[in-house]
């Protein structure tokens, strides 16, 4: 098993891109997705050596109605899209919306919806956030038709973004922090 790093893959415009949050330098830009996933190996083995060891953990983000919404392309990717299809439906009802919107911004001036489970770890949704200053929501499904965001944001933001990941051990899970912590956050129907 290798060293995990986090790469974040997105369109932008005519192009794709890629970055690490985890290793700021790690950034590649190509015209195509097919491009970009045939130039990773090289760049990954520039970047780390060639006789590293590297576990690439991609995550996919899009915009979806004025927001950002990220999926890990991992084992749980059908779990995760029907998280995602049920902010689509969130964000299509006008009060939630709006709600939704006035999320945490993060260091790229976005609001970023990670679409995660209860089984992640804390240490899971770090590593895809720049750095101590970045903010993110994560979602959650908790029944059927319910989501429940919670917002980490950086130390001392005493907007609705309280919940900072470094109060919490790395290995604690998602589900963990729904039950045991009564700040913000807020349930969606969809």
């Amino acid at each position: 098993m290798g060293r995990p790093v986090t790469l974040i893959v997105r369109q932008d415009g005519p192009s794709w891109s890629a970055w690490s949050p985890q290793y700021p330098g790690l950034a590649m830009v190509q015209p195509a997705a097919a491009d970009l996933r045939a130039v990773l190996p090289e760049v990954l083995a520039w970047y780390f050596g060639e006789d590293a060891a590297i576990e690439p953990q991609v995550h996919c983000e899009r915009e979806l109605h004025g927001v950002i919404v990220r999926l890990a392309q991992d084992t749980q990717l059908y779990e995760r899209e029907r998280v995602a299809e049920r902010l689509g439906a969130a964000l299509g009802v006008a009060s939630q919306r709006a709600q939704l919107r006035s999320g945490p911004v993060s260091g790229a001036g976005e609001v970023t919806f990670v679409c995660a489970l209860q089984s992640d770890r804390i240490s899971w949704l770090t590593a895809q956030m720049e750095d101590d200053n970045d903010a993110v929501v994560a979602l959650l499904p908790v029944a059927e038709t319910m989501l429940w965001a919670i917002r980490f944001g950086p130390a001392g933001d005493d907007s609705a973004a309280a919940v900072q990941p470094a109060a919490y051990p790395p290995d604690t899970t998602l589900g963990e922090v729904i039950r045991t912590f009564a700040g913000p956050r807020q349930q969606l129907r969809t």
